[in-house]
């Protein structure tokens, strides 16, 4: 259902109140000059009708909007009246209209069409065009937002021209992703979680960072980087080399008509050149070992690959990483697949950069102690694997036909279970105290990190035991526990110190040597 055409002038982003912005007085209808405004002043509270999926999208079109105006205008602009002028500077003011009366004339995020009718265009609803493809029904639903308004038109329109992935036939994804399934990533620095400084200060490190875009990706700056102004009749492309580098993207051919709101396919991308998804984007890493942006999926947010995307060599992270010495590191996804749209993904880790400068590069001693917090990990889930297979092993495996994997471990699924339960609950604890590292003595460091790994392998061990066959219980719980025990007091000697934990026997076992070397790492 598409909202009424208003018997007036059509709406215009720039001077009228399209968008409900909550304030510490309240709620307040706004025009988008309004907004930045209102963010430059730290009073934006919250979008009020601006759904979750859509806050990654509508943050990075804020930002990008508004360094492109800041650098148009040769400042950032201060004032209500500023905004509105740098804004105007940009485009004709059709380009700011939720409609226009001729197609041949661009709306907001709408290209013109050249054809001038929309007679091989669908009609398409606000809900179910917005990320169509969703994990269940019950999950989001496709008709949530019953009575639309201009408001819910234009976030669907920011979201969908700049962050969709391939979702069928005519509809390519965003040129900012890598492939057709893919998730633009959005991981950066915050000094606050209020919207008013943080997009302030992103809009202030992009204006600041174009040519450093542009100088990386050869961007010539020829078309404007507004793209929904240009007209598109589903086969022009643009070439990345011809873009600014701050271009905010539309994937898609929709437009506002007499029967409300529709859209076509096209028959390829709006951008052609990229190489495996990099554009510059201000908050998309890079993984320089294979060349290509990240894809992000779920293991990227947790600790052993977000170790390597924020502190190793092998990712360049993002300009949204600049300057910011304190306040929070952000990682966000929506992750999409073939089939479904897994989960809103999301991080915020706190950190101070107060004691010493430069922690994110590789070389840093935050970097070295999130490395070797890895790698102690490692070791102390080879010791859980061990005991899981002292605990679970089938010992009438030999008799049967089974492969290689199954003469290990009778329950393999559990065994996995178990290492996953683990890994979970270092990743809980993984950045504490980390960005303290270089104000902690070694001592410090290696006691606090063996304590957290030693009771995360206790927990963990006494839920696995639980599991113990019936068959050899008690054999197999001794020697589990006391073989567990003495790996621990080995591997993680800083968690013993001045401490009378034991192992429940008392006995002391050597590893068995039938034990397989699998069975020994993760």
């Amino acid at each position: 259902m598409a909202f009424a055409r208003p018997n007036r002038a059509p709406m215009n982003l720039l001077s009228d109140p399209v968008f409900t912005v909550s304030t510490g007085g309240g709620q307040r209808q706004v025009a988008l000059p309004t907004v930045y405004h209102l963010l430059s002043s730290d009073q934006v509270e919250g979008f009020s009708k601006l759904q979750a999926h859509q806050r990654q999208g509508w943050h990075s079109f804020l930002a990008q909007l508004g360094a492109i105006a800041a650098e148009e205008a040769g400042k950032i602009p201060t004032r209500e009246s500023e905004w509105r002028a740098a804004l105007n500077a940009l485009a004709r003011k059709e380009a700011w209209q939720l409609e226009t009366e001729s197609l041949k004339k661009p709306a907001f995020m709408q290209p013109p069409v050249p054809e001038g009718t929309l007679e091989d265009f669908d009609e398409i609803h606000v809900g179910k065009y917005d990320v169509p493809v969703l994990s269940k029904n019950h999950a989001l639903k496709g008709e949530r937002v019953k009575d639309p308004r201009p408001e819910h038109w234009t976030y669907m329109l920011v979201n969908v021209q700049t962050m969709e992935s391939s979702w069928g036939r005519g509809k390519y994804p965003t040129s900012r992703v890598y492939g057709g399934y893919a998730a633009r990533s959005f991981f950066g620095l915050t000094p606050s979680l209020r919207l008013g400084p943080w997009i302030m200060r992103d809009i202030e490190v992009l204006r600041d960072n174009v040519d450093v875009i542009a100088d990386r990706y050869g961007y010539e700056e020829d078309v404007t980087p507004l793209l929904w102004t240009r007209p598109w009749d589903g086969e022009q492309q643009f070439d990345i080399t011809s873009l600014h580098p701050l271009y905010i993207d539309c994937a898609r051919r929709i437009r506002r008509g007499d029967d409300g709101w529709q859209q076509t396919g096209t028959s390829g991308t709006r951008v052609t050149g990229v190489a495996n998804g990099q554009t510059g984007d201000p908050w998309a890493p890079v993984n320089e070992a294979e060349n290509k942006v990240l894809n992000p999926q779920r293991s990227h947010f947790q600790y052993r690959r977000l170790a390597q995307i924020l502190f190793g060599g092998e990712y360049r992270r993002p300009i949204s990483f600049s300057d910011t010495t304190e306040g929070f590191v952000v990682c966000r996804a929506i992750t999409p697949t073939k089939t479904n749209r897994e989960f809103h993904l999301q991080r915020i880790i706190p950190f101070s950069n107060a004691s010493a400068e430069g922690f994110f590069e590789e070389d840093s001693a935050v970097a070295k102690e999130a490395e070797r917090r890895v790698d102690r990990a490692g070791d102390a889930a080879s010791i859980l694997a061990n005991a899981l297979y002292l605990l679970l092993r089938d010992d009438d495996a030999h008799e049967q036909n089974r492969g290689e994997e199954q003469r290990r471990v009778a329950d393999l699924s559990e065994r996995q279970r178990q290492l996953d339960s683990f890994h979970s609950r270092i990743d809980d604890q993984f950045f504490d105290r980390l960005f303290d590292a270089g104000s902690m003595s070694d001592e410090e460091r290696y006691t606090f990190w063996d304590e957290v790994l030693l009771d995360a392998l206790k927990t963990q061990l006494e839920e696995a035991l639980d599991l113990c066959p019936s068959k050899d219980q008690w054999k197999r719980l001794a020697r589990t526990r006391s073989i567990a025990w003495a790996r621990m007091r080995e591997t993680l000697p800083y968690a013993f110190h001045d401490t009378n934990e034991s192992n429940d026997d008392g006995e002391r076992h050597d590893v068995p040597s039938d034990t397989p070397e699998s069975n020994r790492a993760v």
